[in-house]
C-alpha cells in the first residue's frame, strides 16, 4: 500500500518531466489545495500562501528535467513549500535579528510538516516574559541574545564582574523555562535552544 501511494503520481510526473503541459495542470489542481492549506497555518495570510503555491508549481515547471517520477511528488512538493516558508520568515524577521535565528532554528527542528505552529504567538510570549523580568537582568539579557554581545562587554558595557553577568543570564533562563513550562507552550525546545547561555 505505501508503494501504491508513493509512486501514484508516476505517470503524471513522468509525463511533466518530458515538458507535458496538461500533466503539469493536473498535479496543480490537485496539490495546490493542500499546499494553499498547509502554508496559510504557518502565514496566517491567504495573500503570502497562494504566493507560495505559486513559487512551488513555478519552480516544479523549471526544473521539471529533473524530476524524479519513482519519488514521492507529495513529499517532494511539501519540502519545497517549507523550505520556501522557511526562508520567508527569515527575511520578514530582519529587522530583528534574534528573531531570524529563533525561526530559523525552529524551523530546522521542526520535522512534522503537517503540525501547526503559531510562530507570532510564540515569539510574542516570548517576548512577554523577557519583559517582566527584572529590569536589571532584562537589559543583560537583551545586551546578549538580542544585541549579542560577550559576557565580558555586557560587563565592561555596565561596569560590573562577569560572573554578576552570568549569574543574571541563568536567572533569566530559569525564569524564562518556568513560565514556558506553566504555559506548555508547543515549541518548547526551540525556546530552550534560544535561551541557553
Amino acid at each position: 500500500m505505501t508503494s501504491t501511494f508513493k509512486y501514484i503520481d508516476y505517470l503524471a510526473v513522468k509525463n511533466l518531466k518530458q515538458g507535458d503541459v496538461k500533466a503539469f495542470d493536473d498535479l496543480f489542481n490537485k496539490y495546490s489545495p493542500r499546499l494553499y492549506n498547509f502554508s496559510v497555518k504557518y502565514l496566517k495570510s491567504a495573500e503570502e500562501a497562494e504566493e507560495v503555491v505559486q513559487e512551488v508549481f513555478l519552480y516544479i515547471w523549471d526544473k521539471r528535467e529533473g524530476l524524479k517520477p519513482d519519488n514521492s511528488f507529495n513529499a517532494y512538493i511539501f519540502t519545497i513549500a517549507y523550505n520556501i516558508i522557511k526562508k520567508y520568515f527569515i527575511k520578514k524577521s530582519k529587522d530583528n535579528a534574534y528573531k531570524d535565528d529563533l525561526i530559523y532554528t525552529f524551523l530546522q527542528l521542526e520535522n512534522n510538516l503537517d503540525q501547526t505552529i503559531d510562530y507570532k504567538f510564540l515569539l510574542e510570549k516570548v517576548e512577554l516574559i523577557i519583559n517582566s523580568l527584572p529590569n536589571r537582568r532584562k537589559e543583560i539579557f537583551i545586551k546578549r541574545k538580542y544585541d549579542g554581545l560577550s559576557v565580558r562587554q555586557i560587563a565592561d558595557e555596565l561596569g560590573i564582574s562577569p560572573n554578576t553577568v552570568e549569574n543574571q543570564l541563568a536567572s533569566a533562563q530559569k525564569q524564562i523555562l518556568n513560565e514556558l513550562h506553566k504555559e506548555k507552550l508547543a515549541g518548547l525546545i526551540f525556546f530552550m535552544l534560544f535561551i541557553s547561555i
